[in-house]
């Protein structure tokens, strides 16, 4: 194993333990801030669009924004695991889903969305840094969907986590695909200027 390799599975080992040391009063506290933030953010607001995630193991739940945002127009996905690639398949809060290989719940079917028709994704991670790096499970799976994408068509990408998820130096690869910006419970991060203000359409 690689020093970089090395330092990359020493970071996530280190904040998936203290993701899963959180409370459920402290989860809910995180969500009900990120949320506050994410109606905040005006790409949102004219997005077609979104991406988001079912949340596992201390991640930020999203589910009640995603609600929110479908019920403002928004058409809403969720990610679903076939093979070693990703799909997207509309979602809504009453929509029937079962674990998927990581046990993560995923729609049981629908119509996929191509990714390149999608406004915005909102991205779980593990880890990041100040300039937009982002360390996800280990899998790979958003960089390879998000990297057959030319980068000027790319979604807007944002990152959900935890303030403490912020860490001084995110080990990155050349297959990478940055984040434009990062809302945590304490606070908006945008790493490309402008990527949240101006409207899409």
């Amino acid at each position: 194993m690689s020093d970089q390799a090395a330092e990359r599975r020493a970071i996530r080992l280190a904040l998936r333990e203290r993701r899963s040391r959180l409370q459920a009063g402290d989860q809910r506290e995180a969500s009900i801030a990120v949320m506050a933030h994410l109606a905040g953010v005006s790409v949102l607001r004219s997005a077609s669009i979104v991406s988001g995630y079912r949340s596992i193991r201390g991640e930020i739940d999203i589910d009640a924004s995603m609600s929110v945002l479908r019920e403002a127009g928004s058409v809403v996905t969720v990610p679903r695991v076939i093979g070693d690639h990703l799909e997207f398949l509309p979602w809504h809060a009453k929509l029937e889903a079962v674990p998927g290989p990581f046990g993560i719940e995923e729609p049981v079917d629908g119509e996929p969305v191509p990714l390149l028709r999608h406004d915005v994704v909102l991205a779980p991670l593990v880890a990041f840094d100040s300039h937009g790096h982002r360390l996800g499970q280990g899998g790979g799976y958003y960089d390879r969907a998000l990297g057959v994408i030319a980068p000027k068509k790319r979604p807007i990408i944002i990152g959900i986590a935890h303030s403490f998820q912020q860490v001084e130096r995110v080990p990155s690869e050349a297959w990478d695909v940055p984040l434009d910006a990062v809302i945590t419970d304490e606070e908006i991060l945008e790493f490309r200027p402008g990527a949240l203000d101006a409207p899409i359409h």
